[in-house]
Parts: structure tokens; C-alpha cells; sequence
């Protein structure tokens, strides 16, 4: 439809009155004298001579002497770029004669950037018949894209429509690409400069290569950005591009999508939003019943389902059989020329069925028409030619009043004809007179059912703030993000919609902050990647075209200065202090604070109530996506710069204790280091202070406890330290690491080979003369050998650590050195050389005022009095505990664990549960050593589970690393003794038992392994090995006498009670350890019962042995030790049927049965079966 050439715009900076070109730096034309246009510093926007604020941003004009922006800005922005090419120009050009070539390219080149700059393009260079365009700058949108692929159209239909120079009729192939480039915003000021760099460039220009003639051809970013606002072919193509390593998929764009309620667009129930559809649905009622106009507004940022809203209101008044009313929808645009009433035009056009590609006579016809039906005749031809221009047809020009007048008469009439439902979408982008008109339009309407229902942005009321106001009785209902379920809900119907793991809702629900748009933007692009991928948990999100053209228009409002600080913020992280943007930027507190209070203002950050740093306001971003977009738009060098100052500024502000502000100073000279190796600049300054960083970053969390923390800040610094740089400083270094690997995960540590490295570096720092790091070292090869219980190894190098501190002056290490040494020795059950060795530990501890060393000696020392037979250690550690829990130090874990120890021996289970669990809990559990055992399994067996013991007993004894299990040598002998009874073949575990507790060294591990031993050799009826282990067990007894028996000496007196039927001698030597057990705690004394049963056994007192066990039985059940209760049963019941008393032992049997069929152990119905009928 169009009649007249289009005007073409200059490519270079030129004068408004003759197009002489012009310099960036001329503020006058050199030809003619006219003053030149003005470039605004905010939006790079021309502007009129003699401006004092930009026209199209606002901005105050701040000009140089050259009357241009003072310094050039890069960004890396994503950018949509356009590459147009005439098909066939090749062989035309060499028919023609070059005043001819020359005045064709001068006529495409015109229509070319008339268009582009009709939708906003910038063009940044012609290509012989090529012309590339982008999308994007100075100011970048959501529309961005579309705008690109807009353009593309049109400039099709402008080609076709017209001969180029009065006489060639030319087709094109449009390219247009979607993707992140380097833009040089100053160059943004006019075309012919290099304004954007990128692969995306060179993806649009191989795109308009392979674009069939007279077609638009996009790519994947491009059309997902635009899906739903353009129409494009159904299936994708795949082709091969030029330079590029892999095939792509492409479409071709067909047409603009016309806005339609009738549509179903959406994938998922409407969530959060029922009551504002209820309002939305008795307002229009109430409009139309009343017969009363009425102006409503739908407010909220982008994405928060004002468009959903409308559509559901339709559908709602649609399934309606009581309302009936006509909808006309229209959108404004932040481009093209359709001017202040570009959507009234589209709600016109949608009326008359007018569209694109209709000439000008039907078009004219189809107008007529439409009004004909609601007009009286005489003013059909009137208004058909007042509002023709804006349907695209030719006419005279008309003043505002003239069209306004005009525009109410028609949709007055609309309303008046049927009940009418006037939709104006996105009216932030109107011109400032459409919401005028708006409210004249209600004020004007009487007795008229006319619904104006108006969509915006926050953005309408800062340009306006008067208009929410302006008309009374106008409804606004303003959204906000969906919060907590509701999210969760919408996010896992899009995920189950699109067949994508539901386990990805959590993490969605945090990067899109509860904006509907972005999840569905979001789960769009996971669904076109699962094709080829199923999409994991951790994986890396890029940020959706159209959420990222969102984010970043909203920075690209901002001004100047606010935009600085927002780049500076976004380099800090989700955390943002006042006083280090002013470091960073080298700029007053004052301009910092103002910029900040803007960017409070817009929603971009919230003001925290407290701030970490003193004396500085902290502040953070609302939503995480504004901060990363923020961030990948600085260029990479300008990135490490502010970087190194924000680390500077923090390592400025860091005091002891601070391991915050450590980390902080690591991750940006770590960020530094990374940006200036990707730039291939010298990094040796940046590695070092990255690897000072990152080592002060991994002693501070330490310090705090924070294990993986600090081992993950020490093995960035050691990847970054150079080989034969800094040697002393490097083995304090990887000593740490050593450390902390053990602490982190001791499993880990044995099988990656640690005590080797550990011995490799003890050999190194000898040979240099390093005493001190030669003695922490021992130190803690002892403490890796001791949690594998190598009893040997462990007081080999322990001793030596000790030997070597004597030598040097006091300090930490020499204290540790001291403290484990006695915690072995302890261990060993040697509780006479413990017991000073603790207290030497803790008087050096004391002196140095280490108050976590002191508090661990403390707790050994209390436990040496108590495996020496001195209860009154129980007291000693609740004091331990109550002074560890009041100053939260590590050592809590351990004297929790000692306690809950002792306390198990005194028979109270309840409480000693529950310290268990609170040292598994407890602050810094990681940095105290704690043997291993599975709790699991000890409390099944105490409840008598055997089911879950066993089960429990698998998992721990046969999962992944065996060097820290050894401890747990209970709970083997325990489960070869229930696959015994079971049936299951086990002499193997018994013999490992016995194995490895001789391989250690350790008492405590060879009076379980002999105890379980003698028990399952009975139960297997080898009742000679059975003595022959309690005969052991009695000879180490005698030599190595312990206050702790609860773990071995239960199964000592069952073996006892089982053998002693066989061998008379077992009773005499279970009897002689329990009579001289250290301890007779409630235990003890339930076993005793055991070993006097067995002694009467032998004496042939029947009665007496049954009437033992069955005390044995009852004290087992009042402390709560099932298993042991029901086995005491078990020779109850044997000793009463050896009686020939059926009636006594028949309530022993039913209990052991029952049990024994509950937790599947046959043997031990068996036991009962082969006894005797009589004595």
C-alpha cells in the first residue's frame, strides 16, 4: 500500500539543512553555517541545538567542547543485527552504467535505512549492496528481536512494493541473528563506525547468505524471543553456516502476529491471580449492567501476567451465557510510525478486517463498511478519511482535535451499538496524549457500556503520576510477584507441561523471583535443550532472550551515574556496600548515595537493615538475574579493574576474626586473575596476590571452623602457586591442605594416599631444617594413624612430634602435640600415663590462653579417671560440656560423645541418645576428632532390631572406606554373631575381628574382637575355641584392667552362660573379669547375674541358674538393653526345661520366639529346640 518513496536518513553525523557530512567534533556545518544536532550523553539520541535536556530520555545535556559525549563507552550487550542483501544485484550492476548503479544502490540504501530506522535500528555499515544493521543500542529491550525481524518484513514489503530508482524491480534476503556482542555505544551516535562486535555478526550475514529470496531467515535465540509476536514457517530447517563447527536450526518469519484473545496460549492453570480475575470480572459485570463507563488499569512490571489476566477475563465472559459484550484489543508499540493512537489504529483495522497486504481500494472498502454498521450515512465518508492514514491508506493531514473528536465518536458508537471491552495493551509506550484521550474518552461516555481496560508498567506513573488519579471512581489493580507456593505451583505444572524433572522447581523458584514470564521463559528454553539433553540440577542457565532484553532496558533507563554504580554493585555480588562502590569508583559518598537511592527506587536494590561493615550502608539486588545482567555487560578488562579495587577496598576493611571479608578479598582477586588469563594479559601480580588471598581466605574459615570451606580456598591457592615460588610458605601451605582434607572427609584422605604426603612432606621439611613444620606434621600423621587404629604407628609419630616441641618454644601446635599423645594413651586404656599428659596439655593450653585445647585436655583427663574406675569423671565432663556449649568451642563434639559414652555405661540410654546426636550436630564437629562408629546399629540393637541392625550394620561395615571402621569391631562381632543365628556363613568376620584388633594394638578393640570371638564359636558349638579366647581375654584383663566394658563384656558373659553347659572352666573365667570389673555400674551387674547363672550351671544348681538368668533378664530390660534381655531369656528358658520345669520356661520361650521370629534369626528358636526335656 504504499504510494511514495520513502525518505532516507543520512548513515554519517550530517547537517540537518544541506547533508554536507560532519565531524563527530564540528558543532557548526562547514558548509552552510547551520548548528549541528547534539548527542545526548544518556541515550546517545540527536537532539536540536540549544537543548538543555534530551528529548527522548530526559536527560540533561552535558556537552563538550566537541559537542559530544566525553569519553567512549563499551558494553557487551545481547543485540539483535540485521544483514540485508539485494538478490541478483551482481548481474544487474554489470549491465548498468555506473551513474545508474550509483543512483539504484542511493534509492535501496534509502528505503534500506528508512526502515531500519523506523524500527529503531541503528545501521553501522553498507557492504557494496549489503547493509547491516543492529538492534539493541544505545537503549536494548525486550523488543529487540522483534524490532530486527519487524524490520526485516517490512523491508520486504517496501521492496516489493515499489521499483528502486523509478525502474528496477529488486528482491532481498534478510538475516537477522540474536546473541551477545562488544557494542561501542559511542559509535552508537551515527552510522559508518565499527558499533558491534561478536559471532552474532557474523551468524546474521551467513543467515541473510542462505536466506531464500524475498524472505526473513532467524535463529534459534531470535525466535525464541519473538515466538508468539511473529508467525514463522512450522518446521525448522537445519543448515550448515560457514565457519560454524556444528549445524543449526533456522526458520523463516512469515508475518506479524495480530493480537488475539481467542488464542490459548497458555500451558498451565492460571495460579495467584484468582482475585484479581474476580474483580476484573464484577467490574465489567457491574459496567455493563449499569450501563456506566468505567476505566480500569492492570499495573506491574513485565512478566507478572497482566496480559494473562485479560485473556482469562475473556474467557470467563465468553463461557458467560448472561454477558455478552464485543472485545477490540490494541497494543502500543515503542516503535514504528502509527503515532500517538497506534493502538486505536490496530483495534480499527482489527474492526474493518484490514490488513497488511490489502491494497488501498479494498482497504478503503473494508473501513466503510465497518463503520457503516455503528455510524448514521452521513458520517461514514467523514470518518472514513480522518482515520484512513492510520489504517494505512492515504489522506490529508488533520489536527489533534480534529482526530481526537473523530476517535470518540467512533468508539463511543462501538459501545452504545454493543456492550464493548476496549483493550490497550503495554500503555507505557504510548505517546503522552493516548492516556489523555483515555480518560476524556470515560469522562465523555453517558449511558454507555464502554469497559476501558488499560495494561502498563510502574514506568507510565513516573512519566504521569497524576493519571492513576485523574479520573474518579477508576479502578487500578496492581500486581505482584507470586510468592512461596504459588510460585512452586506454577513452576511444576510448566516443568510437568513440558516433561522436565519436577526436582528443578526449587532452583527455578530462586533465579525468577516469583515473575510468571520468566519461568515460562525459563522452562521454554530447558525444553528446547532437553531435546538433545535432560536437563541436571547443577547445570549452568543462560538467561532467556526476552527476560535478559527486559532486565537490561531497565538499566539502560537509568542515568549515567546510576548506571556506573549499578556496574560496580553488580562486580561486588548479591551484596553491595556504599564504601566499596565509592572505592571502587573513586567517587564521592555523596554521588554513590544519590545513585544508590535511584537504584532503591527502581526496584533494582533493597536496603538491608544491618550492614556487616561499619559505617557503610549495605545493601542488596531483588532480583539475582538484574545483578548477572548487569555484570556481563562490562567488557572483561574493565571487569578485573574494578575487581582488584573491590578486593583492595575489603582487604582494607578486614579485621582478625572477619573470614567474611577474606573470602570476599579471595573472590575478587581469584575473579581478577581469571578475567586477566582470559585477556592474555601478564598475570604474575594478579596470581600472587590471588594465591595471599586465597591462603588468608582458607586460615580464616578455619579458624571458624568452616572445613570445606577453608580447604576449598586452599587448593585454589596451591593451583595457582608457581613451582619453586615462595618454597616455605608453600609446605605451610600444603600441610594446611593435608589437614584439612583429613578433617573434610577421612575416608577420602587414606584412600587418595594422604598419610604418604603427610610422610613425604614430614621427609622434606627435615631435610630443610623446618623443626616446627616437621613436628606439626607428626602431629598429624599420629592423629591420621590413630583414627585408623594403628596403635604403633600413631605413638610412633605422636612421640616423635612431642620430642621435637621440647625443643622449640611453646606455642599451639606444641599443645596439640601434647593433647593427643595423652588422648592415645587413653585410648589404649593406659588411663595412669593419660591423666597427667592431659593435665600438662591443658596447663600449656591454658598459657597461651587456647581455649579449645584446654577444653579438649579437660575432657580427656575426665575420662582417664573414669576408665580408671573413678565415676566422679562423669562429673568432669558434664563441666566439660557445660563449658564448651557456654563458649561454642569445637571441642563440645568430643566432650558431648565422651559423655553420651559414659553415660551409656551407667545404663542411662535415653540421655546418652540424645548428647549422641547433639555432638553429631554440633558447631565445628568437623575440627574434633571423634572415632567412628555407626549409632544407628548400637541403638537397634539396644531396642532389639535386629532387622534395622542388621541392615544398618551392611551400609556401614560394607559401604565405601575401611580405614576409619576398624573402631566399630562391636558391631562386627555383633553381626557375625546374627548370621550365625541366622545361618549365614561368617567365619571370615570373626577372624577379621580377632586380625585386626591384634593388628592395632589397641585393648579396647581386642576385648570386643575376643569376647564376640568366644560368643559366635559357641554358638557355632566349638566350645573349646570359645574358652580358648576367654582365656585371652582374661590374661589381657588381668594386665590392662578398664573401667569401660559396656561394648564386649555382655557378649562375654552370654558366651560364658552358652559354653559353660560344655566346658565347666568358661564359668570361672567370665566370673573372675566381671567380679573385678572397675566399674560396677548397672551393666556390670546385669552381667554378673549372667556369670553366676553360668557358675551355678556348673555347680548343677538348675534352679539357681535359671532363677541368675532370669535376674540377668530383668535388669537387662530395666536399662533398656532388649537384645541382651531376651538372650539372658534364652538361657533361662534352657536352664528351666534342664529342670523338667515346662510351666517355668514356657513364658521364657514365647518371648524368645516371638523375637526371634520378628527379626528373622531361626538359631535362636534352634537353641530352644535342642534343649533337654529333663535335668
Amino acid at each position: 500500500m504504499m504510494e511514495e518513496p520513502l525518505p532516507g536518513y543520512a548513515i554519517d553525523r550530517a547537517c540537518p539543512k544541506c547533508r554536507a557530512p560532519a565531524d563527530p567534533s564540528h558543532r557548526f556545518c562547514g558548509r552552510c553555517g547551520t548548528a549541528l544536532p547534539i548527542v545526548c550523553s544518556g541515550c546517545f539520541t540527536m537532539v536540536a541545538p540549544g537543548s538543555e535536556f534530551c528529548t527522548y530520555c530526559g536527560n540533561a545535556l552535558q556537552i563538550d567542547s566537541r559537542g559530544t559525549r566525553p569519553a567512549v563507552r563499551e558494553e557487551r550487550r545481547v543485540v539483535s543485527v540485521l544483514f540485508v542483501d539485494l538478490a541478483g544485484f551482481t548481474s544487474v550492476a554489470e549491465r548498468l552504467d555506473p551513474e545508474d548503479l550509483r543512483r539504484l544502490q542511493v534509492s535501496y540504501f534509502a528505503t534500506a535505512s528508512a526502515v531500519i530506522r523506523r524500527f529503531q535500528g541503528i545501521v553501522e555499515k553498507y557492504i557494496g549492496d549489503a547493509v547491516m544493521a543492529v538492534f539493541g543500542v544505545p537503549v536494548q529491550t525486550e523488543l529487540d528481536a522483534l524490532r530486527a525481524v519487524t524490520a526485516g518484513l517490512e523491508l520486504q514489503r517496501a521492496l516489493d512494493g515499489r521499483l528502486l530508482a523509478g525502474r528496477y524491480r529488486m528482491r532481498a534476503s534478510v538475516g537477522v541473528a540474536t546473541g551477545e556482542a562488544l557494542v561501542d555505544l559511542a559509535a552508537a551516535r551515527h552510522g559508518g563506525e565499527v558499533l558491534a562486535s561478536g559471532d552474532v555478526v557474523a551468524t546474521a550475514a551467513r543467515l541473510q547468505q542462505n536466506a531464500p529470496k524475498g524472505s526473513v531467515l532467524v535463529d534459534m535465540p531470535t525466535r525464541r524471543a519473538t515466538i508468539g509476536s511473529i508467525r514463522y514457517a512450522e518446521q525448522a530447517e537445519t543448515i550448515s553456516l560457514a565457519g560454524k563447527s556444528a549445524p543449526m536450526n533456522v526458520w523463516v518469519a512469515r508475518e506479524t502476529a495480530r493480537v488475539r484473545l481467542d488464542e490459548d496460549v497458555e500451558d498451565t492453570p492460571l495460579v495467584g491471580r484468582a482475585h484479581e480475575l474476580d474483580v476484573l470480572n464484577a467490574a465489567l459485570v457491574h459496567c455493563v449492567a449499569s450501563r456506566q463507563a468505567q476505566l480500569v488499569s492492570l499495573v506491574g512490571p513485565h512478566g507478572l501476567g497482566k496480559s494473562r489476566l485479560v485473556r482469562e477475563l475473556w474467557r470467563r465472559i465468553d463461557a458467560s451465557e448472561e454477558i455478552f459484550v464485543r472485545w477490540r484489543v490494541g497494543r502500543c508499540l515503542p516503535y514504528g510510525e502509527s503515532g500517538p493512537y497506534g493502538a486505536l489504529a490496530e483495534i480499527v483495522k482489527a474492526q474493518a478486517n484490514v490488513y497488511e497486504t490489502d491494497d488501498v481500494a479494498t482497504a478503503r472498502e473494508q473501513l466503510a463498511a465497518s463503520l457503516s454498521e455503528i455510524l448514521p450515512a452521513s458520517e461514514v465518508d467523514r470518518l472514513t478519511r480522518l482515520l484512513g492514514p492510520l489504517a494505512g491508506l492515504p489522506g490529508r493531514p488533520v489536527s489533534p482535535g480534529e482526530i481526537d473528536a473523530a476517535w470518540r465518536q467512533i468508539l463511543l458508537a462501538l459501545a452504545a451499538h454493543m456492550p464493548t471491552v476496549l483493550v490497550v495493551e503495554d500503555l507505557h509506550f504510548a505517546d503522552p496524549a493516548m492516556p489523555r484521550f483515555l480518560t476524556d474518552l470515560v469522562k465523555a461516555a453517558s449511558d454507555v457500556p464502554l469497559f476501558v481496560l488499560c495494561t502498563y508498567r510502574p514506568e507510565l506513573l513516573e512519566d504521569q503520576p497524576t493519571w492513576a488519579a485523574a479520573l474518579p471512581g477508576k479502578l487500578t489493580i496492581s500486581l505482584g510477584p507470586l510468592r512461596g507456593a504459588q510460585q512452586h505451583e506454577l513452576i511444576r505444572n510448566l516443568l510437568v507441561r513440558h516433561r522436565l524433572p519436577e526436582r528443578l522447581t526449587e532452583r527455578l523458584a530462586t533465579i525468577v523471583s516469583g515473575n510468571p514470564l520468566y519461568a515460562v521463559e525459563y522452562v521454554r528454553m530447558l525444553a528446547e535443550r532437553a531435546v538433545d539433553t535432560e536437563p541436571e540440577l547443577g547445570m549452568d542457565m543462560a538467561i532467556p532472550e526476552t527476560v535478559h532484553g527486559v532486565l537490561a532496558n531497565r538499566i539502560d533507563l537509568l542515568d549515567p551515574e546510576s548506571r556506573t554504580v549499578l556496574h560496580a554493585a553488580a562486580v561486588l555480588g548479591d551484596t553491595v556496600w556504599s564504601g566499596a562502590v565509592c572505592a571502587m569508583l573513586d567517587v564521592e559518598d555523596a554521588t554513590v548515595e544519590s545513585s544508590l537511592h535511584v537504584l532503591q527506587r527502581r526496584g533494582i536494590l533493597e536496603a538491608n537493615q544491618v550492614s556487616l561493615l561499619v559505617g557503610t550502608t549495605e545493601l542488596t539486588f531483588r532480583n539475582l538475574l538484574m545483578r548477572d545482567v548487569a555484570y556481563r555487560r562490562l567488557p572483561r578488562a574493565q571487569r578485573a579493574s574494578l575487581h582488584r579495587r573491590a578486593a583492595a577496598y575489603f582487604s582494607d576493611a578486614s579485621v582478625e576474626g572477619r573470614h567474611d571479608l577474606a573470602a570476599a578479598v579471595a573472590h575478587h582477586r581469584v575473579a581478577a586473575l581469571e578475567l586477566a588469563t582470559k585477556l592474555g594479559e601478564e598475570t604474575a601480580e594478579d596470581a600472587l596476590g590471588a594465591r595471599r588471598a586465597l591462603t588468608a581466605a582458607g586460615e580464616a574459615a578455619f579458624a571458624v571452623y568452616a572445613v570445606e570451606t577453608a580447604l576449598g580456598h586452599i587448593e585454589q591457592a596451591l593451583n595457582h602457586w608457581p613451582a619453586g615460588d615462595d618454597i616455605g610458605q608453600r609446605r605451610e601451605t600444603e600441610l594446611l591442605r593435608l589437614r584439612l582434607s583429613f578433617l573434610a572427609d577421612a575416608d577420602r584422605f587414606y584412600r587418595d594416599g594422604g598419610p604418604k604426603d603427610i610422610a613425604r612432606l614430614i621427609d622434606v621439611t627435615r631435610e630443610l631444617g623446618d623443626r616446627s613444620g616437621e613436628a606439626r606434621a607428626e602431629t598429624l600423621l599420629g592423629q591420621a594413624e590413630l583414627m585408623r587404629a594403628d596403635r604403633d604407628r600413631a605413638r610412633s609419630h605422636l612421640e616423635a612430634a612431642v620430642a621435637i616441641f621440647d625443643a622449640l618454644p611453646d606455642d599451639p601446635a606444641k599443645a596439640e602435640a601434647l593433647a593427643e599423645l595423652s588422648r592415645l594413651h587413653l585410648m589404649e586404656y593406659e588411663h595412669a600415663r593419660a591423666l597427667p599428659e592431659a593435665r600438662a596439655a591443658g596447663d600449656l593450653a591454658a598459657r597461651l590462653g587456647l581455649a579449645d585445647h584446654a577444653a579438649n585436655a579437660l575432657v580427656t583427663q575426665a575420662m582417664a579417671r573414669y576408665v580408671g574406675g573413678d565415676r566422679a569423671g562423669v562429673d568432669d565432663l558434664e563441666r566439660a560440656v557445660t563449658l564448651c556449649r557456654t563458649r561454642r568451642l569445637p571441642a563440645l563434639r568430643r566432650a558431648l560423645a565422651n559423655l553420651a559414652l559414659a553415660l551409656q555405661e551407667e545404663g542411662d540410654l535415653t540421655r546418652a541418645a540424645a548428647l549422641e546426636a547433639e555432638s553429631t550436630a554440633a558447631q565445628g564437629a568437623q575440627v574434633t576428632l571423634v572415632v567412628s562408629h555407626d549409632e544407628e546399629a548400637e541403638l537397634a540393637w539396644f531396642r532389639g532390631d535386629w532387622v534395622t541392625l542388621m541392615r544398618a550394620a551392611d551400609d556401614y561395615l560394607d559401604g565405601d572406606g575401611d580405614e576409619t571402621k576398624e573402631w566399630d569391631l562391636q558391631l562386627r562381632g555383633r553381626r557375625a554373631c546374627l548370621r550365625i543365628l541366622r545361618g549365614e556363613p561368617t567365619r571370615g568376620e570373626l577372624t577379621r575381628c580377632l586380625e585386626t584388633a591384634r593388628r592395632s594394638g589397641f585393648n579396647r578393640l581386642t576385648f570386643c574382637a575376643l569376647s564376640y570371638g568366644a560368643l559366635g564359636h559357641a554358638l557355632y558349638g566349638e566350645f573349646d575355641r570359645a574358652v580358648e579366647l576367654l582365656e585371652e581375654t582374661v590374661r589381657l584383663w588381668r594386665s590392662a584392667p578398664t573401667g569401660v566394658t559396656l561394648e564386649w563384656l555382655s557378649a562375654l558373659g552370654h558366651a560364658g552362660a552358652l559354653t559353660a553347659e560344655a566346658v565347666p572352666e568358661a564359668a570361672a573365667l567370665v566370673g573372675e573379669v566381671i567380679a573385678t570389673a572397675l566399674n560396677r555400674n548397672r551393666w556390670v551387674e546385669a552381667a554378673a547375674a549372667l556369670a553366676d547363672g553360668a557358675a551355678a550351671t556348673v555347680r548343677g544348681e538348675r534352679a539357681a541358674a535359671a532363677a541368675h538368668y532370669t535376674t540377668a533378664m530383668e535388669r537387662y530390660d530395666v536399662i533398656g538393653g532388649i537384645s541382651d534381655a531376651v538372650l539372658a531369656a534364652l538361657w533361662a528358658a534352657r536352664a528351666r526345661r534342664a529342670l523338667g520345669d515346662k510351666a517355668g520356661a514356657e513364658p521364657l520361650e514365647r518371648r524368645v520366639r516371638a523375637f526371634a521370629e520378628r527379626n528373622r534369626v531361626p538359631g535362636l528358636a534352634a537353641l530352644l529346640a535342642s534343649l533337654p526335656s529333663t535335668g
